[in-house]
């Protein structure tokens, strides 16, 4: 009956950590999405000839970067989850599409 016990607080506690640094890789997919967006933004804004933009565009390039640099080191680790890859992927997709709009009015 002991071991049972035992076993049932060490599964409760396994789960607690998991779900703790789920929420945490969770969080950091928020922020990759948040800097993505303003990201886009401001390489918008750069293209059309905005300075304050173009200063911008390039720290954000820079945090994009390296939040995704940890998500590419965590999905190796088999960190993430199935539903974060996917959201991460994601994300990626709207960047690529962002692009892709932008190049194919440019060229209009």
């Amino acid at each position: 009956m002991e071991n049972l016990n035992l076993e049932i607080v060490s599964n409760t506690l396994i789960t607690s950590i998991i779900k703790h640094k789920s929420k945490k890789w969770d969080n950091l997919i928020e922020d990759y999405h948040n800097y993505m967006k303003e990201y886009i933004k401001h390489y918008k804004r750069s293209l059309k000839g905005n300075l304050v933009s173009l200063s911008k565009y390039a720290y954000m390039k820079e945090k994009v970067m390296l939040i995704y640099k940890l998500l590419l080191k965590a999905r190796c680790k088999s960190i993430l989850t199935k539903i974060q890859i996917n959201r991460v992927s994601k994300i990626q997709m709207k960047t690529i599409n962002a692009y892709l709009k932008k190049s194919k009015l440019s060229a209009k």
